[in-house]
């Protein structure tokens, strides 16, 4: 799964994208509305944490904007100083799914995460299913015909990157930032050798040699001429 974090405190920042990385979450970073927005263009994200007070637009409005996009609208949960009841019952009526109020226990944050995207039903799909591959988002462990497969994170987020493509190619670019945990650069090499660790797991748990494949010039896709 992978979340976006809009806040514009640099401290702050840090702390919650090393948190998410910690928890098994991909994660990307804006500190201001205009960036969450360039984000959401180009990607595709399960849920927004949203900071409030942001330099260039309120949160509520980012969040009203949020719910307008045509397509995909991502979870939003904000997270923001402001605990007034007023506050909370606004930001409800704004879209927002959840609403924790700073400083936040990271037990707390975590649980209420989790709770979001298990009874999620807006476009978050939590099982994914390829032929006889399944995975559950956000969990490294997938099975191939029933049969248990552990995967590391970023080999998990790949499959699911892959997965929700159902057949589409995705682009060495979407995979890079799909396994990128905010904090550090993942190059190319690193996603070779991700994706051959990956193909290697599954042809040996059963599946074709070619079920990954890989697409000249663009990236990567699951082959669906072939099945494990």
């Amino acid at each position: 799964m992978k979340l976006l974090v809009v806040e514009d405190d640099p401290p702050l920042q840090s702390a919650l994208l090393r948190l998410l990385a910690q928890w098994g979450y991909a994660a990307e970073m804006a500190s201001t509305a205009g960036e969450a927005l360039g984000w959401l263009e180009r990607e595709l994200f399960d849920l927004v944490l949203l900071d409030l007070g942001l330099p260039d637009c309120d949160g509520l409005s980012l969040c009203c904007q949020l719910r307008r996009l045509p397509m995909h609208q991502p979870l939003v949960l904000m997270l923001t100083a402001r605990d007034e009841r007023a506050d909370k019952v606004r930001g409800f009526e704004e879209g927002a799914d959840d609403y924790v109020v700073k400083p936040f226990d990271p037990e707390l944050l975590r649980a209420r995460l989790q709770a979001l995207l298990r009874r999620a039903h807006r476009p978050l799909q939590l099982e994914l299913v390829f032929g006889p591959v399944r995975l559950v988002a956000g969990q490294t462990n997938a099975a191939v015909n029933g049969a248990s497969l552990e995967l590391t994170r970023k080999e998990a987020l790949l499959l699911e990157q892959l997965l929700r493509a159902a057949g589409d190619s995705r682009s060495k670019g979407q995979l890079l930032h799909g396994i990128s945990d905010g904090r550090r650069e993942v190059g190319e090499d690193a996603l070779r050798a991700h994706m051959r660790n990956l193909r290697q797991k599954l042809t040996g748990a059963g599946c074709h040699p070619n079920l990954i494949e890989t697409v000249y010039g663009v990236g990567y896709r699951l082959n669906p001429t072939v099945s494990c």
